[in-house]
C-alpha cells in the first residue's frame, strides 16, 4: 500500500489514495499479435488522472508515483506474477540465520545504474537507511531492522531486532528500491530532478502537470529487455478524455478508465478492455479526528446507510464485489468471517439516534475533479446519508489538491483505497488499519494501540496459521470500530490498444512494462 503503497494513493471507480506496485523485473515474456516473438522498439504512451508527487522511492505513497518509479528502480526481491511468492531481482539468493535474527542477501553480478555506475552492497545499505528514516512514510516497514552490514560488494546482511518473518517481502517494497549511495553525489532534491535507478527504463524529462517520459535503460541487467524504446505517462484528469484518446490512438493505455466508458469500449475496434486480478480495496474514509466522526455510532450509522450493491451496479456496472474485511481477499490473511453492517436505513437512523448527533449534522465529501465515477459515487452516498439526517456537501478539488488534503487530514469524508505492494499481509494490515502504518489507516486517522501490539506479535511468528489468527482479530476489531467503510473489491481495470502486447498488471499493482511490446 498505497504504499500503501503508502499508499498510499487513481484507478477505477473511486479516487485511490493509497499504495501499490513493486520494483524489479520478472521472468516470462510476451508475444506479438500473431504469437510471434515480441517486436523491439516503439514508444508507449499511457494516460492517468494523477501526477506523481515525487520520483524518490522513500517519499511518496501515491500510485501515480509508485507505478512510475517501479519502471525506473529495482528492489532486492520482487513479487511473482500471481502475487503469491517472491522472485529474485537485484538479489539472487536470500537466507535467514539459524537464530532467526538476520537475513543474508546475495546480489546479482554485473548490475549497473542507468548512469553506468556499478551497483554494490553499499548502495543497498544506503537505500535501506533512507527508507528507514522516521520521516519516510514506510519507515514502519523497516522499523525492525537493527543494522545493515556489507561483508563484501555482493553481500548484504540485514540484522533484525527480533525474528521477523515478513523481511524478504519487505525487501520487495517500492520504498526499499535501490538508489546510488549518497544519491550519486547529489542532494535528495537534486536527485528528485534527475533520478537514477537500475530498472528497465531511465528518466528523460518531467514536464510538471503534463507528462513524465522514461527511455530504455541501455545498462539494464536483464538481457533483451525492455522491448520498448520509451514510456510516457501523460496527466489527463478527465476520464472521458482518456477514453477518447485510447479510441483515437493518441495513447496506447488508459490507466483507471471510468466504468461508465467500458461497455462502449468493449466493442470498439482496436481497443482491449483488461480486467486483471487485483488486490484493490476501495473505502469511504471518515476522518476520525474530526467531530463527529470520532463517535463510533456516527461511523456505524454511515456504514449502515451505504448501499454497496447500488454503488457496484450504478458506478462499477457490476464489475466488483461488496467488500467485507478491510484486508484484500488476495492475501492469505483475509478473514472471510468478517461481516460489516448491512445496508439498512432504519437501523442507521436508530444507530445515529444513539450518537452524539442524534438529529443529524452537515459534512463535506471530498472528490477529485474529472473523475466521473467518484462524482457518481458521491451523489449516491449524498442521497443515502440525507435519508438519515446527514447533509452532505460534495467538495471538488483537482487531483493533487485532493491528495494533499487527505494527507493533511483536511477533509471530513473521502474516497480512498489501496492495493498491496508485497505478498505478506503485514503491510496492508498496518497501512489500512493502523495509525502508524504510513497513511494513518488510509487517512482515517484511526488509532488503536491494541492493534499495534497484535500486529507486532504476528510478525514474530513464522507459522502462517498462527499469524492468521492474529490478523483475524485485527480485522474483526477494525470492522467493529468502522474507521472507514470498505466499499468493494475491484479488478485492475485498464483499456488499451490491441497493438500492446504482454501488458498484464500483477495483483500487487505493478505494471511490469519491462515485458510489454508494441506491434506496428
Amino acid at each position: 500500500m498505497k504504499r500503501t503503497k503508502i499508499v498510499t494513493l487513481i484507478a477505477a471507480a473511486v479516487l485511490p489514495i493509497a499504495v501499490a506496485g513493486c520494483g524489479g523485473g520478472s521472468p516470462g515474456g510476451t508475444s506479438g499479435a500473431d504469437g510471434s516473438k515480441p517486436q523491439a522498439g516503439g514508444d508507449l504512451v499511457m494516460a492517468r488522472a494523477e501526477e506523481p508527487t515525487s520520483l524518490v522511492p522513500t517519499v511518496p505513497t501515491d500510485n501515480a508515483a509508485i507505478w512510475t518509479m517501479e519502471e525506473m528502480y529495482d528492489t532486492l526481491l520482487a513479487p511473482s506474477p500471481d502475487g503469491k511468492s517472491l522472485k529474485p531481482s537485484l538479489a539472487t539468493e536470500w537466507k535467514q540465520s539459524d537464530d532467526k535474527l538476520s537475513w543474508t542477501f546475495t546480489l546479482r553480478d554485473g548490475v549497473k545504474f542507468s548512469n553506468g555506475q556499478p551497483m554494490t552492497s553499499a548502495d543497498v545499505k544506503f537505500s535501506l537507511a533512507q527508507a528507514s528514516k522516521s520521516d519516510a512514510p514506510f519507515s514502519f516497514i523497516n522499523s525492525v531492522i537493527a543494522s545493515v552490514t556489507t561483508p563484501d560488494d555482493h553481500t548484504v546482511v540485514v540484522k533484525t531486532k527480533k525474528p521477523w518473518s515478513p523481511l524478504p517481502s519487505d525487501m520487495a517494497l517500492y520504498a526499499n528500491s535501490i538508489v546510488p549511495k549518497d544519491y550519486a553525489g547529489m542532494s535528495q532534491d537534486e536527485f528528485a530532478k534527475k533520478p537514477i535507478g537500475t530498472g528497465p527504463f531511465s528518466f528523460d524529462h518531467w514536464t510538471k502537470g503534463q507528462q513524465i517520459k522514461l527511455v530504455k535503460n541501455p545498462n539494464y541487467w536483464k538481457p533483451g529487455r525492455p522491448y520498448l524504446d520509451s514510456v510516457t505517462f501523460n496527466v489527463v484528469g478527465d476520464s472521458n478524455t482518456r477514453a477518447t484518446q485510447v479510441q483515437s490512438g493518441q495513447i496506447q493505455i488508459n490507466e483507471g478508465p471510468a466504468y461508465s466508458t467500458i461497455k462502449g469500449l468493449e466493442n470498439q475496434s482496436g481497443v482491449k478492455v483488461g480486467k486483471f486480478e487485483s488486490s484493490w480495496v476501495s473505502y469511504l474514509t471518515m476522518n476520525n479526528e474530526h467531530k463527529p466522526f470520532d463517535d463510533p455510532n456516527v461511523r456505524k450509522a454511515i456504514a449502515q446507510a451505504v448501499d454497496r450493491q447500488a454503488l457496484i451496479k450504478t458506478v462499477l456496472f457490476g464489475n466488483g464485489k461488496p467488500a467485507t474485511s478491510y484486508l484484500t481477499p488476495a492475501l492469505w490473511a483475509h478473514d472471510d468471517s468478517v461481516k460489516p453492517p448491512a445496508y439498512d436505513l432504519q437501523a442507521a437512523k436508530a444507530t445515529l439516534a444513539k450518537s452524539s448527533k442524534p438529529n443529524g449534522f452537515s459534512t463535506t465529501l471530498l472528490i477529485s475533479s474529472g473523475d466521473s465515477d467518484s462524482a457518481t459515487s458521491a451523489q449516491l452516498i449524498q442521497a443515502s446519508l440525507g435519508k438519515i439526517g446527514i447533509k452532505v456537501k460534495i467538495k471538488t478539488l483537482d487531483a493533487s489538491a485532493s491528495y494533499a488534503a487527505r494527507q493533511a487530514g483536511d477533509f471530513d469524508i473521502g474516497f480512498t483505497g489501496c492495493t498491496t505492494d508485497i505478498i505478506d499481509p503485514d503491510e496492508i494490515i498496518r497501512f489500512a488499519g493502523l495509525y502508524d502504518g504510513g497513511s494513518h489507516a488510509v487517512y482515517s486517522f484511526y488509532k488503536n494501540p491494541e492493534l499495534d501490539k497484535l500486529a507486532d506479535q504476528a510478525t514474530k511468528i513464522t507459522d502462517q496459521t498462527a499469524r492468521k489468527k492474529i490478523y483475524d482479530q485485527i480485522q474483526q476489531k477494525v470492522n467493529q470500530d468502522m474507521p472507514h467503510v470498505p466499499l468493494y473489491y475491484t479488478p485492475g481495470l485498464y483499456t488499451y490498444s490491441d497493438t500492446v502486447h504482454g501488458f498484464k498488471p500483477f495483483p500487487t499493482g505493478n505494471y511490469n512494462l519491462v515485458d510489454v511490446s508494441l506491434s506496428k
